[in-house]
């Protein structure tokens, strides 16, 4: 039986020094005791000190003369040239040192990395984007038109989807139309949202029949390469999938592991029903897991070699907690100058703080760091008038989501005196 409770990860932004990230968005590697590292001292005026002392030192031994190299002096100049290659030979080799941590590796030395945990930390590739495709004639034909594997059909922004299998519309058939799958030639998101009757006309036929097509869903699918810092915490999280009991972490890692869009994976244990696990996807930029995804997180840990025998797997998208943004704000007198500025950067601000809301699962509504964020654009005050608390807590599977349908009302309520 899985024990299995809402935990939040740690986070930690390497690049503040191991100081906690203020703003986590996607799962990051760190945790508080994993230090910095340094291999070399790197600094070219540390090294030339050095060199420069050592020297002095050493012509001080050999001869008994104290001797000072002056600025200008031919060894002081032939010595700083010396330091700058030593320079930039630390800097190698403090990079090749660091490339065989966790914490600092990236690219093909991440990978190689994880290579070290087998096939399942494998980095996710990128894939094509699918959609279906409508061919269609304009009359019934005396004999079957066949539409061959690997028609091309385009698509806006040069992009091209081809044909995955052969299909044919029968002579003589009353249906003069065939639905055929295809896949974007290109790999990556690029492939993704093209609206029904987006993709028409195709480049490569060569029938001696004319033929209409379009798609009849959007294109979906496409994903791309699983970025380092996701792969470094799934990565981090590797070491727990080889547990056979069912730690939370372990589900996280195969529910990871299912699609490179997944940032986020909430699992949480059935109060009520001993050994049911909930898994909660989310996948980038915040976006709710459609079906296919949520259908290839629950394959993934379903498997025999994932699943405890007497664990129950479920997999649901996260629910939207929709709310509405009122506010006003207020602009020091002293600043009119700056007004349009600090009105773009306010507009910007509250744009990045709704982004900011639904790109975690379980994150709460929390109005103080929409004010803090809007102080720091250059407002003076804030007054929220919705969402009505301005902290609203979230439960482990919620996602608090700005209203689609209606755009948040910011209101610039005047000028103020200090």
């Amino acid at each position: 039986m899985a024990i299995i409770g809402p935990v939040p990860p740690v986070f930690i932004d390497p690049s503040t020094g191991g100081q906690l990230a203020e703003d986590p968005g996607a799962p990051q590697y760190g945790l508080p005791w994993v230090p910095e590292m340094d291999f070399a001292v790197k600094d070219p005026a540390i090294i030339a000190t050095e060199v420069i002392a050592d020297y002095q030192s050493a012509f001080l031994l050999l001869t008994g003369i104290a001797k000072t190299l002056a600025p200008g002096d031919p060894v002081r100049l032939h010595l700083l040239v010396v330091c700058h290659w030593l320079s930039q030979q630390r800097v190698i080799i403090d990079f090749t040192g660091k490339q065989n941590l966790l914490k600092y590796a990236h690219d093909e030395y991440l990978d190689n990395l994880a290579a070290l945990h087998g096939n399942r930390a494998l980095r996710q590739q990128a894939s094509a984007a699918l959609t279906t495709l409508r061919f269609s004639l304009a009359a019934p034909l005396s004999f079957t038109a066949t539409i061959p594997k690997g028609t091309y059909c385009q698509a806006p922004n040069a992009v091209v989807f081809q044909t995955m299998v052969d299909a044919v519309i029968p002579a003589t058939s009353t249906d003069l139309s065939v639905d055929v799958p295809a896949i974007a030639t290109i790999e990556g998101v690029v492939g993704n949202g093209f609206a029904p009757g987006q993709i028409r006309g195709v480049i490569n036929w060569n029938q001696p029949y004319d033929i209409a097509v379009e798609n009849t869903i959007v294109s979906a699918g496409g994903s791309d390469a699983e970025t380092d810092e996701q792969y470094r915490y799934r990565i981090w999280l590797a070491i727990e999938s080889y547990s056979t009991c069912g730690p939370r972490d372990a589900y996280e890692f195969w529910a990871l592991s299912a699609h490179p869009d997944i940032i986020q994976a909430v699992v949480h244990s059935a109060p009520d029903i001993a050994g049911e696990v909930w898994i909660y996807p989310l996948l980038r930029d915040g976006q709710i897991p459609t079906q296919p995804i949520l259908d290839l997180v629950l394959a993934k840990c379903s498997a025999d070699t994932v699943r405890p025998v007497t664990d129950f797997v479920k997999v649901f998208a996260p629910t939207e907690f929709v709310y509405t943004l009122n506010m006003d704000y207020y602009v020091l007198e002293d600043n009119e100058v700056l007004l349009d500025t600090i009105q773009a950067n306010v507009q910007k601000a509250v744009a990045d703080w709704i982004q900011w809301e639904r790109s975690y699962v379980s994150r709460d509504i929390i109005g103080d760091e929409l004010r803090r964020r809007c102080l720091e654009a250059g407002a003076k005050r804030i007054v929220i008038n919705s969402p009505s608390p301005s902290f609203q807590v979230m439960q482990y599977n919620q996602l608090a989501v700005h209203d689609p349908d209606v755009d948040p009302i910011i209101n610039f309520a005047g000028l103020e005196e200090a």
